[in-house]
């Protein structure tokens, strides 16, 4: 009977963790001619930098709508502190009149607006993407 209970108790401690793993993807909507994008291209068009891939000038769109997210955005797409980046973002808008990156508190929202700019280039969990057929996924960023 122990054993029995032991194995319970593993397998619903497993089931929460595997619930838990996700990964975040970089996506563009479908009809996006980008098919790839670098991380150096993907840092620089977060940082406010002119980026052209398949003849499209990209668009960065920044996905507010978790912190956890915004957390893993900071540390494996632009490698900065939050600080160091949004100082760095203005200064770049200030002297260069450079365009800031887009930025959504709300996922649907970015999603919807991915699927209809194709020069969009955002993140967001790859189980939220799963659902739709609008967007689809250039590469895995980061993984749980």
């Amino acid at each position: 009977m122990k054993g029995l209970l032991w194995t319970f108790g593993l397998l619903f401690i497993a089931g929460a963790c595997a619930a838990r793993a996700d990964s975040v993807v970089l996506i563009v909507g479908a009809s996006s001619p980008i098919a790839q994008l670098g991380s150096l291209e993907l840092r620089k068009a977060f940082m406010g930098f002119d980026v052209m891939v398949a003849g499209v000038m990209v668009r960065a769109a920044r996905n507010r709508s978790d912190a956890r997210l915004e957390k893993i955005f900071l540390q494996n797409v632009v490698d900065l502190s939050e600080l160091v980046y949004e100082r760095q973002i203005l200064s770049r808008k200030l002297e260069k009149a450079a365009a800031l990156p887009l930025e959504f508190l709300d996922n649907d929202r970015l999603l919807d607006a991915a699927a209809r700019d194709p020069r969009i280039v955002t993140y967001a969990w790859a189980t939220t993407v799963a659902r739709r057929s609008d967007v689809r996924v250039l590469r895995i960023l980061w993984h749980d």
